[in-house]
């Protein structure tokens, strides 16, 4: 089966919330399936491929829920990318699990945290808001254990928390796009100079200064992304040095 009839099994089309109508084809060309690609044959694909072209078909049946399990674990960052675009005009409700606080921010605006002993504390905000909430919530509920002690003659023995023995690491998929991340940025940035060079020499073809705006906008849109996952991945990497 080709990749074009797979994703139309599910639907020829969908709907924006503005009524708009987005061809499968169209949906293709937006998860970096061109022309070609979407005529290939499925077992011709990779298995990044294969598995793009599974969460494409199951978009193409307009859900109103998704339910995304690390996500960061199975899917490779082009694909991270498309999806978190796409979900920025995603109009129904999104339940996701992932270590992966970048993404997290990107996407939630509600965490629902597991406190154990049945406890789910829910916070509106994204997860970097909730660690920042966290934290002035365990220095407001210190200094209440300390006026507590003040006015008790006796004090209780401070009950030590359970370690976590779970090690903080990098995912397959986050150790690739460390080891790679530099070396991506710096062609980004040369590639933006480069097009900065080719304005001025076509500065008269204005059909073709426009080809060379379109393609320098697209390419500082993924270079902004790239830096963000750069700090995203260097800070991760400093504290799973801590933790060792």
């Amino acid at each position: 089966m080709r990749a074009i009839d797979y994703v139309k099994e599910a639907s020829d089309y969908i709907e924006t919330s503005d009524g708009t109508r987005i061809t499968a084809s169209q949906m293709c060309e937006r998860f970096l399936f061109n022309g070609t690609m979407q005529y290939t044959l499925i077992g011709k694909l990779s298995g990044g491929e294969r598995r793009r072209l599974h969460l494409l078909k199951i978009l193409m049946t307009a859900p109103n829920v998704l339910l995304l399990d690390e996500p960061t674990n199975d899917l490779d960052i082009e694909t991270l990318k498309i999806l978190e675009e796409y979900l920025d005009e995603f109009k129904g409700v999104v339940v996701t699990v992932s270590h992966d606080r970048y993404f997290l921010d990107r996407i939630c605006n509600k965490i629902f945290s597991y406190e154990g002993n049945g406890k789910i504390h829910i916070y509106t905000g994204n997860y970097s808001d909730y660690l920042i909430y966290r934290e002035i919530q365990g220095i407001e509920f210190e200094e209440s254990k300390k006026e507590s002690v003040k006015k008790d003659d006796s004090i209780t023995p401070k009950k030590e928390k359970p370690k976590n023995d779970k090690k903080l690491k990098f995912s397959y998929n986050e150790q690739r796009e460390f080891e790679n991340i530099d070396s991506d940025i710096e062609k980004l940035e040369s590639k933006i100079a480069t097009l900065d060079e080719s304005t001025s020499k076509f500065s008269t073809d204005f059909t073709k200064l426009q080809e060379i705006l379109n393609e320098k906008s697209k390419l500082e849109k993924e270079l902004e992304y790239k830096y963000e996952r750069w700090e995203y991945l260097n800070n991760l990497a400093d504290e799973i040095a801590n933790n060792k």
